[in-house]
């Protein structure tokens, strides 16, 4: 990778690294957390090396090599609390005719190492979500279109930007409010394009309730997803 000294083995192993720091930081909570889902750890003190450290990511939304719509997420700070902020827009028509139609607006508000709150508003080809929920005694506790739900304060949204994500085996659906058991495997250490540039990354490929296959690069950031479209056509995401 550019600018990095790193072998790859070295670059390989950066989030499994960053846990145990952040575990030995969280103490007995965070170290319960991990022993459920795999996920819980606190950004605590080491938080700078812990989140990405870009600004923004910017992928187009591919199918059959035709470019679809965008996926973006934008990363902040906001009264010390880490913000990521997800937009997706996607649409596909023949001959000016829209045949299929997804926005997606989502905020994910991260305080002292653990999901705050999240937020989101879909529109999947007419079909409507509205995800309202708010830390509280330990749990994520919110509405999805005007229902309740309860779920661990120790999940991981399925956003798939944490970098603890192919260690889960719960991920929060960011869409339907609902927790999504999934199944995680290392396919291996591969080259793939990154804004007109080859990079090293981690392929994983996650299976049961959610189907993606995602490359994590040296920073532990997403460099590629791909996923299976209702229709059985391949959607990319490439990352610019």
């Amino acid at each position: 990778m550019t600018g990095s000294n790193t072998t790859a083995s070295e670059r390989a192993v950066c989030a499994d690294i960053n846990r145990r720091r952040a575990l030995r930081l969280g103490g007995a909570s965070a170290l319960a957390a991990a022993g459920l889902l795999g996920a819980g750890r606190p950004f605590g003190a080491a938080a700078a090396d812990l989140v990405p450290q870009d600004k923004a990511w910017r992928f187009l939304v591919l199918r059959h090599g035709s470019v679809i719509g965008e996926h973006r997420f934008d990363f902040s700070r906001r009264d010390g609390d880490f913000i990521v902020e997800v937009a997706i827009d996607i649409s596909v028509g023949v001959l000016g005719v829209t045949l299929f139609r997804f926005t997606h607006r989502a905020e994910e508000v991260w305080r002292d190492g653990w999901l705050q709150a999240l937020t989101s508003a879909t529109d999947d080809d007419g079909r409507l979500w509205r995800v309202q929920s708010l830390r509280s005694d330990g749990a994520l506790r919110g509405t999805v279109n005007d229902v309740g739900f309860d779920v661990s304060g120790f999940v991981v949204p399925a956003s798939l930007w944490h970098r603890d994500t192919p260690k889960t085996q719960v991920l929060f659906g960011t869409i339907d409010g609902r927790t999504k058991v999934v199944n995680t495997r290392l396919v291996g250490e591969e080259a793939v394009e990154v804004a007109g540039r080859p990079r090293q990354a981690r392929h994983f490929r996650l299976t049961g309730e959610i189907e993606r296959d995602v490359w994590y690069d040296a920073d532990c950031g997403i460099a590629r997803v791909t996923f299976p479209a209702r229709d059985g056509s391949l959607i990319t995401l490439e990352r610019q």
